[in-house]
């Protein structure tokens, strides 16, 4: 009996939509950030979408033994819109990498969605701003 509900809960806690996950829900690496016509590769950030959760990783690699920083917030997709603010953990303070708004929930950052499909998500902001994902 226990098991059966054990695995019901399961089975239903990472849906949404009567079982439907879009394509941005999951673990997206940050491969590369434009910037006034420069890019610069990246392999150690991470967005990671769940329902309405947002987690951005900062990987630090070090030999066979590595870490991570991770940081929380909630997210809306609305059409060709993504907004998400961070908020946790607190105190804290965002990565000058991240290229982010500050931590708070008064502070939201929004990017337009060129590209989302199974495999690649590019998000812009403003004229000058470009960042390219690959899912992971």
């Amino acid at each position: 009996m226990w098991l059966v509900l054990l695995l019901g809960v399961a089975i239903t806690s990472c849906t949404q939509n009567d079982g439907y996950i879009g394509p941005i829900f999951g673990k997206w690496q940050l491969i590369e950030m434009w910037e006034d016509g420069t890019m610069t590769p990246h392999d150690s950030i991470y967005y990671n979408f769940q329902t309405s959760v947002i987690q951005i990783q900062l990987v630090h690699r070090n030999g066979i033994e590595g870490w991570s920083d991770k940081y929380y917030g909630s997210f809306v997709k609305e059409n060709d819109e993504l907004r998400f603010n961070i908020t946790e953990p607190k105190p804290s303070k965002l990565p000058e990498v991240f290229k982010l708004e500050p931590m708070g929930k008064e502070h939201v950052n929004v990017f337009h969605i060129e590209t989302l499909n199974s495999s690649r998500m590019v998000l812009t902001r403003g004229d000058n701003e470009c960042f390219v994902f690959r899912k992971f």
